[in-house]
């Protein structure tokens, strides 16, 4: 059998693409390793490049966007290895990274869903393992209470910020961007839920692991480069300053996530709480003459029309296929 299937989906990222594959191909010595690409209809040349460049790729051609948990879905569907590893393709992996991670899988049987370090390009380690989200710990982010006093356990506890990071540990979930799934668990979970066409989709994904009494890892001995956001800065929509991710999506997906596990009162709750902030925000803003304090405004103005159209428009995946059962 396959060791590891890694499933890359690319939609506009052509460059980027092309430097993670090469640094795929440096590491496909290491164990018995097949690589699929789903291309959400790229239209800057992807496809082209993958196949002229790329043999070894198993190119999957979709005639419109998807989005990642969709678009991960026929990659998933193929997959004949006994990991199966989502990978951005704004991820660059090094050697070895893929022996430490398979080796800690097997043996830790229940490890369900592994996902390892992410730094930026000069090394800085970037939020890689988190606590599942709810009202307090939206609170704690949105008022900032959380990165003023990041060695508390208590505040700091949405990324973990007073752990040193440094062992593996069982996370509430861990970021898709290297996300490492075992088969016996996609067999148990499914594919991702396709009610989700960007974020939030591994979040739902992990949940639904420990739901099944799988362990979520973060595993620190293997780190990986992430450059972040590289398709939401080229999509025209307007992205997060943090992050670079599209408000207006992000907002949809997290409502979402919301309705799903929880109820209708709940999404109104955790609403209200962000556009008070955000009008809280606006008015403290509009005493002061600064362009940084217009800049405030503008954002806090976005999110509350953002939130309260989503809450007045969106039908929160009601019809949507959730996902593909195996």
């Amino acid at each position: 059998m396959t060791d590891i299937s890694i499933v890359i989906v690319s939609y506009n990222t052509r460059d980027t693409t092309r430097e993670c594959l090469k640094r795929v191909n440096n590491c496909l010595t290491e164990m018995k390793t097949e690589v699929i690409v789903v291309d959400n209809y790229s239209t800057d040349g992807s496809v082209e490049m993958i196949k002229n460049q790329f043999k070894f790729v198993n190119l999957i051609e979709l005639k419109e966007n998807k989005g990642f948990a969709a678009g991960n879905s026929p990659g998933m569907k193929i997959a004949k290895g006994r990991y199966i590893l989502l990978l951005n393709p704004d991820v660059y992996i090094d050697k070895g990274i893929l022996t430490k991670t398979v080796d800690y899988m097997d043996s830790n049987q229940n490890t369900g869903i592994l996902g390892c370090k992410l730094t930026d390009m000069y090394g800085k380690m970037q939020p890689s393992a988190r606590m599942q989200p709810g009202i307090f710990n939206k609170i704690l982010h949105i008022t900032g209470l959380s990165a003023k006093f990041p060695e508390s356990r208590f505040f700091g506890r949405l990324d973990y910020t007073w752990w040193d990071h440094n062992s593996p540990k069982n996370v509430g979930w861990v970021v898709g961007a290297f996300f490492m799934i075992r088969r016996e668990t996609m067999i148990d979970l499914g594919y991702l839920d396709h009610r989700y066409f960007l974020y939030y989709e591994e979040i739902d994904y992990c949940l639904s692991a420990h739901k099944k009494g799988w362990n979520v890892i973060f595993f620190p001995n293997a780190s990986v480069i992430h450059l972040g956001g590289i398709s939401s800065k080229k999509s025209g929509a307007r992205v997060s300053q943090k992050g670079n991710q599209m408000v207006k999506v992000k907002i949809k997906s997290e409502l979402r996530f919301y309705r799903k596990w929880h109820n209708a009162l709940y999404v109104l709750l955790i609403s209200g709480v962000e556009i008070l902030w955000n009008v809280a925000v606006y008015f403290k803003n509009s005493i002061k003459k600064s362009e940084t304090g217009r800049l405030k405004q503008e954002n806090a103005s976005y999110m509350i029309r953002s939130l309260i159209g989503t809450l007045l428009q969106d039908n929160f995946g009601r019809g949507t296929k959730p996902c593909l059962k195996i």
